[in-house]
């Protein structure tokens, strides 16, 4: 095994700072000097990318509106499928897209997977309908549709790519395994506990709901259960759903658009609780609130069922219904919970857990190749 091994790191897009685009910062800072190759880049929207090494493909020349990362599917898989990356000890693809098709001839390739390909596997369907190009979704959905067994097949094709899995999640790993055939390790994202603390002076009211407001998300549940309770309701973030939302809310919700980092970390060490009424692969924001005391009223599918501890850090409900909802903030309101317990919960996905975690199965792959 090296000492310094020659790292090279892949990821679908780097256009929005999510919790994907958060593995890879914590793989950047483990290690810097590694290259990052994607398709397309927005680095004002990635300014905690300034000093990395982000190598893009001929996608980043086109018109901005062509660069939407739901257009480029095509592409993307030309584009990763032909790629070696040749002169590297280890490539690690960072992907829940085409990127885990990357080959890497001279060395181990690890792929951390969100999630076998969303539009293919997991909400092929919410794909097909949704409005997700503007002016071109008439175009792009009747061909994604029309073209579905075949990229299907390459993406059975592209999974047999990497040497090894590691998924992001418990729910994760249980489709890799289903779709891919491939067995898998477990690693959650890395969280900044750091950051997200618990207050100073807990005063706590009022429920809480943020992320980009699009349709899967469902804050219309978190909105229609305050709603019925008179329970006041903070709803942070902005989307495509933001006008039909506001039109739904009673006087008991209020939004907020823009956030900086800092506020979103008073507003959940304000918070009485997290509503978190989606399912996410992981869902990282639920963690971030948890990290700050906050518990969390969750959705049983998912990502929550690792990153949610029942009584402990939060409450379950087993349908996205408004009436579940309901009796899910009924029953939390009249449970006490320990902030303690619920930080000590959350350091449970700490980053010095993910960065131990990934330098280990790194180290050992890179000694096995």
């Amino acid at each position: 095994m090296k000492t310094n091994p020659k790292v090279a790191i892949v990821t679908d897009w780097l256009t929005n700072m999510g919790g994907a685009e958060r593995v890879v910062l914590a793989l950047h800072t483990m290690y810097p000097e590694a290259p990052i190759f994607t398709s397309t880049y927005e680095p004002e929207a990635m300014p905690l990318f300034k000093k990395a090494d982000v190598q893009t493909a001929w996608f980043q020349r086109l018109p901005k509106v062509l660069r939407k990362h739901q257009l480029l599917t095509l592409p993307r898989q030309w584009h990763f499928g032909h790629m070696k990356l040749k002169g590297y000890d280890v490539v690690i693809s960072c992907s829940g897209a085409e990127a885990k098709a990357v080959r890497a001839p001279d060395g181990v390739h690890i792929n951390y997977c969100h999630s076998p390909t969303q539009y293919y596997w997991v909400r092929p369907d919410e794909y097909l309908k949704k409005d997700s190009v503007g002016l071109l979704s008439p175009i792009y959905r009747p061909g994604l549709k029309l073209l579905m067994p075949y990229v299907k097949k390459w993406d059975l094709k592209a999974a047999t790519r990497p040497d090894q899995y590691i998924a992001n999640s418990s729910v994760v790993q249980t489709r890799i395994k289903k779709i891919y055939g491939r067995d898998s390790v477990l690693v959650h994202p890395p969280v900044a506990t750091e950051r997200f603390v618990l207050p100073k002076n807990p005063k706590r009211s009022g429920m809480l709901i943020a992320g980009r407001q699009v349709h899967h998300k469902r804050f219309d549940l978190a909105i229609r259960a305050c709603n019925e309770l008179g329970v006041e309701l903070t709803v942070l973030g902005d989307g495509p759903d933001h006008e039909r939302l506001q039109r739904i809310a009673g006087p008991t919700v209020r939004f907020k658009t823009k956030v900086s980092d800092a506020q979103m970390v008073e507003y959940m060490q304000k918070a009485l609780g997290f509503i978190f009424p989606n399912e996410e692969d992981f869902g990282i924001v639920a963690v971030e609130a948890q990290a700050t005391g906050c518990p969390v009223i969750a959705f049983k599918a998912g990502g929550a069922l690792d990153t949610v501890k029942e009584n402990i850090s939060g409450v379950f409900f087993e349908k996205q219904t408004t009436e579940a909802l309901v009796s899910a903030i009924k029953d939390f309101q009249r449970r006490r919970f320990s902030e303690d317990r619920i930080r000590l919960h959350a350091m449970e996905f700490d980053e010095s857990v993910f960065t131990n975690k990934m330098k280990k199965i790194i180290d050992s792959a890179e000694k096995r190749s």
